[in-house]
């Protein structure tokens, strides 16, 4: 039987649905995008599994919160407010704590947000199911594609994530024991954070809205996110000073590319974009939420390059056999 991707499904149901409304943006993006008035809606919907989404080293607490940070993370990547969600859930059997702690996890991400959860759906599910449909605001949505001779740019860092899903894999397949997880946890404090605790870069997004032309989220990889632009070129000199120090010494330590670790790190949350006013959005963000971003390539007319090497299209991406 034939491996299907997403991307195959996501191709099949453009290829067959005829009745498009009036969107303005539909399938394709981040959100979809309807206009109201002077005003733009943005919607997006995000579903999650305990088996492949929440690694068992999350609370339920940390679980709750997830679903709200990836959920509102593509309202960021449309440089828009959130203004509310709802959350379904399939739940097993479950215990009163846990249910109790999740609902605690949603309500400090909401909060956090400032969006709101405003509905939702429960149903008996055979595991932990969630999926979050999260509506923003905005008088300017930005979506995917750069132009030609524009910088790319990621806000903060990226790589954590790999590695602390590397220290996960060690532990899994007894290359560590359950010991020595917990001392590197303890000595990379940092790097598991930003696995448990990602955070969507609502204020940041917000701040971006006029400085640039295209945006996007880095939640299935860097490496799949950068094709979403366009055409690039990036600079490996250029894209190690994006991963912080700590990654750095990780994939010394375990002889990992660091390379590897920035383009294949999923769940990031952090903002990939392209403008061509990189004074002002260091600046902006500098001033207004002592934020970062750096420069990682540029848009060009044909290509997706690495150092002159071609690039192959990569990433997480969801399969059926």
């Amino acid at each position: 039987m034939m491996k299907i991707t997403e991307l195959d499904v996501i191709k099949t149901i453009m290829d067959n649905i005829t009745y498009r409304g009036d969107v303005v943006k539909g399938i394709g993006d981040d959100c979809a995008v309807f206009k109201l008035g002077n005003t733009y809606l943005t919607v997006t919907t995000d579903m999650m599994f305990r088996s492949t989404h929440f690694p068992d080293i999350l609370t339920p607490f940390q679980i709750g919160m997830r679903v709200i940070t990836a959920t509102v993370s593509d309202i960021c990547a449309m440089c828009a407010r959130p203004l509310g969600i709802v959350v379904s859930m399939g739940l097993p059997t479950v215990e009163r704590g846990f249910l109790l702690e999740l609902i605690k996890g949603i309500d400090y991400a909401c909060r956090k947000y400032s969006c709101p959860i405003v509905g939702g759906d429960t149903n008996r599910g055979k595991e932990l199911i969630l999926c979050g449909t999260a509506i923003g605001v905005t008088d300017n949505p930005v979506y995917r594609g750069g132009k030609v001779g524009e910088d790319i740019m990621v806000t903060y860092d990226i790589g954590r994530v790999y590695c602390a899903l590397e220290i996960l894999k060690m532990k899994e397949k007894g290359v560590i024991s359950r010991k020595t997880f917990y001392d590197l946890w303890e000595e990379y404090p940092n790097i598991m954070k930003k696995l448990v605790e990602p955070i969507a870069r609502v204020r940041e997004g917000l701040l971006l809205n006029k400085y640039v032309s295209s945006c996007c989220d880095i939640s299935d990889g860097l490496k799949k996110e950068l094709f979403y632009i366009g055409n690039f070129e990036i600079s490996s000199k250029k894209l190690l000073r994006v991963v912080p120090k700590d990654v750095i010494e990780f994939c010394d330590r375990f002889q990992i590319d660091p390379i590897h670790a920035a383009l294949n790190s999923g769940e990031e949350f952090e903002l990939l974009f392209t403008t061509k006013r990189c004074d002002d959005i260091f600046e902006v963000l500098r001033s207004e939420c002592e934020g970062e971003a750096k420069k990682i390539g540029k848009v060009i007319e044909e290509g997706y390059y690495i150092d002159g090497e071609e690039l192959e299209f990569g990433g997480y991406i969801h399969s059926w056999e």
